[in-house]
């Protein structure tokens, strides 16, 4: 930032206050401190769960919680509305066993939650299995963010389903269910489309819909977010994060006519969930079933998680997996009738 750049931010007033602005949105026309900044980004989320009717009493979320930007920023936002509106929220965070990673992962969620006096509930996979992830890849021969992605989504609906939760809420963000959806055209799998709403509807008993808080919220409001409220977030990525994924360079064009055509990202989302009908209605032609070891959603008569695990392990872990769930679950609701 050069220095006339500096002392022009540093003389911007928000613009429903006096006070210094640290946020500017150019869409919509605002420069603003950092408690109507915190505000808009509050009230963005709020209009969100309204439409998809998070807001009521006796609700339950599962906040999937990893340590980065936008999932702590989201658990911060859902943590007040959830006092607001009478909902609760679960936190989860999943230790993969990724060396220094996981453990500053652990470190920050676990006072995050502190902080914001929400309940957390941490799996630590390699003690439950007896695998990290990048040993389960290995065994299985599988690249590891793709196993790492495909046990996450696994534990996620365990607890959700064993909570009897409403929902798993994600930290997708508007940059990242822009380039999820870009990705699906260029592979022509529109059916991919039906997933990427702001939620998804609960399969009951074996899959619980999944909530996108940050649907309307840019990956740099997020960032600001967890910043100007000093939450404990990770900056490190992961190790075994591709270099280049198709998804950054989706990003890096979309930032560039954001830039041009201020508002263009929250115009596609918006458009998205609009045609979210239309997208479900292709997406109807596949079926699903229960996986005959673990019970929970499959497209075969195995599930993903349970296949990949008995290669690696000689058996199915997705029974044992359930059972720990269960036993953490129980614990947090004797926690919560004790007086």
């Amino acid at each position: 930032m050069t220095p006339m750049l500096r002392r022009a931010v540093a003389r911007a007033k928000c613009s429903k206050c006096e006070r210094p602005a640290v946020a500017e949105i150019r869409y919509a026309r605002l420069r603003l401190c950092r408690e109507h900044f915190n505000e808009f980004m509050e009230k963005k989320v709020e209009r969100v769960l309204r439409r998809v009717g998070v807001l009521q009493k006796g609700r339950i979320v599962v906040a999937a919680v990893s340590g980065g930007k936008d999932s702590s920023t989201m658990l911060a936002i859902l943590s007040k509305l959830s006092k607001k509106y009478g909902f609760r929220v679960i936190g989860v965070h999943i230790v993969l066993g990724i060396r220094e990673y996981s453990e500053k992962s652990l470190e920050k969620i676990q006072q995050l939650c502190r902080e914001l006096r929400v309940e957390c509930l941490v799996i630590d996979l390699e003690r439950v299995i007896g695998f990290t992830v990048p040993e389960l890849a290995r065994r299985a021969k599988r690249p590891t963010c793709s196993v790492c992605g495909l046990v996450k989504r696994y534990i996620l609906n365990a607890v959700g389903v064993e909570l009897g939760a409403d929902y798993v809420a994600l930290g997708h963000n508007t940059d990242d269910i822009i380039a999820y959806s870009i990705k699906s055209f260029i592979n022509h799998d529109i059916t991919q489309l039906a997933k990427f709403g702001p939620s998804t509807e609960t399969i009951k008993g074996v899959a619980i819909g999944r909530l996108r808080p940050l649907f309307e919220v840019y990956e740099r409001e997020s960032l600001l977010y967890a910043l100007v409220n000093k939450l404990p977030i990770v900056i490190d990525e992961c190790p075994f994060r591709p270099r280049s994924p198709m998804e950054d360079k989706i990003k890096e064009f979309m930032n560039s006519l954001e830039d041009d055509h201020p508002g263009i990202k929250l115009a596609f989302v918006r458009r998205l969930e609009k045609r979210l009908g239309f997208y479900k209605s292709l997406a109807e032609s596949q079926k699903y079933g229960r996986c005959k070891y673990c019970g929970l959603l499959s497209a075969g008569d195995v599930c993903s998680f349970c296949r990949v695990t008995e290669k690696a392990a000689g058996k199915p872990l997705g029974p044992l997996v359930r059972s720990e769930i269960r036993r953490l679950v129980a614990s947090i609701r004797e926690r919560s009738k004790a007086p």
